[in-house]
């Protein structure tokens, strides 16, 4: 087994290091999915003279690690969101992460981006083998809206995944995207620099004062910084967590039969929110396991042991028709707000974006903030106004 991140983008050149003085209007400081995606929405906002700097290479921190399930169910189901917000408002939030979910596959479609995407249906099942009111509880209210989500019994939820854990799911269509997140963010990077805007990795952030930031061998003059490195921001509304992401040696077209994966779906445990699987783009057995809670200033994340051997007992009772091998393994961390809510935060000329750890919610929150930086209406201001 390799201790390593399965994702790779073969072909990448990445972006030099600042080692000379400059200026610019917007300085983005976290070369991740959500500060990237900032830097996309700002130029299509008609930002101008806008600087990305890196610590290490783009998507290297949480991005990278993370396993590119995008879907509408993730941090927060719809049951959730209206016991935040009410049930007239909790719609129309779940109407804006439909649209968010759209604007991602037409931002990969229009840009052109390699970053293995697929669309795909999910599972949302209960693997304590008992009536699990919050699944009934969640089919119940989405039933209502979603006409193409069903809960899934007997030979149904056979069909959907064959696994002796699940007594019954909710299974949606269309309502997730698979993809490799290092390129995605990545080769979106590339887009954004073509766009005009400058990036530099390599080039951490030593302080600022003001509107003046230190790098290593430079000083960089803002209007505004935004600061997007996620769970390092200084703020009591976000928790550090680690999880733990197996990948499979490659299953066949004979044992993706077996497990109901053909064709391919995004499937959730309700008993854990980052208890997930997915099959990759080579037909590998993708599992999450873990949101063990961590000090922040822990910044690297060894494999976490015990995760490890959770992963691989759960994945015997999961597919226990199957023998799979665990080839890649590694543990991430990801910061996470206290209400499972993007971050916006402004103090300022500093403004501060924690993403909530879904890249669904990265885009929502870096689309927003792009808008209300450039003086534009956001549909989101209702559900964000509070933070900006």
């Amino acid at each position: 087994m390799k201790n390593e991140v399965f994702w790779k983008n073969p072909g990448y050149k990445g972006y030099p290091e600042l080692k000379e003085d400059i200026k610019c209007d917007y300085l983005i400081v976290g070369g991740g999915v959500t500060g990237v995606l900032l830097a996309y929405f700002l130029n299509k906002n008609g930002a101008k003279n806008i600087v990305l700097i890196e610590k290490d290479q783009i998507a290297s921190g949480a991005t990278g690690r993370a396993a590119g399930s995008i879907a509408l169910k993730g941090e927060l189901d719809l049951k959730d969101i209206i016991k935040m917000y009410g049930e007239r408002k909790g719609k129309r939030y779940w109407n804006q992460n439909h649209k968010a979910l759209r604007e991602m596959k037409a931002i990969i479609k229009k840009e052109k981006i390699s970053c293995d995407f697929d669309q795909e249906d999910t599972v949302f099942g209960n693997a304590k083998r008992k009536t699990d009111p919050y699944i009934l509880d969640e089919y119940i209210i989405e039933k209502d809206i979603e006409i193409l989500t069903k809960l899934v019994v007997g030979k149904e939820l056979k069909k959907a995944v064959n696994t002796p854990l699940f007594k019954y799911a909710i299974l949606s269509h269309n309502q997730a995207i698979s993809l490799n997140p290092l390129k995605f963010t990545q080769n979106l990077s590339k887009v954004v620099a073509k766009k005009g805007v400058n990036i530099y990795e390599n080039t951490p952030l030593i302080k600022f004062h003001k509107n003046a930031a230190v790098v290593p061998n430079a000083n960089i003059k803002f209007k505004k910084i935004i600061l997007a490195i996620d769970f390092k921001i200084k703020s009591p509304k976000i928790e550090k967590l680690v999880s733990t992401i197996t990948i499979s040696d490659k299953l066949t077209r004979n044992e993706l039969k077996k497990i109901s994966q053909i064709p391919k779906k995004i499937i959730w445990d309700s008993k854990k929110i980052y208890h997930y699987l997915k099959i990759t783009r080579d037909n590998r057995i993708l599992l999450g396991y873990g949101d063990k809670r961590a000090h922040k200033k822990h910044a690297k994340t060894n494999l976490h042991a015990p995760h490890l051997k959770s992963i691989e007992s759960f994945l015997k009772k999961l597919f226990p028709q199957i023998n799979v091998k665990i080839e890649y393994a590694w543990s991430g961390s990801f910061g996470i707000t206290t209400n499972k809510m993007p971050l916006i935060e402004k103090d300022g000329d500093k403004i501060e974006i924690c993403g909530s750890a879904s890249q669904l919610s990265c885009l929502m929150a870096s689309k927003h903030l792009a808008k209300k930086i450039t003086g534009k209406k956001s549909e989101l201001t209702e559900f964000f106004h509070f933070n900006y």
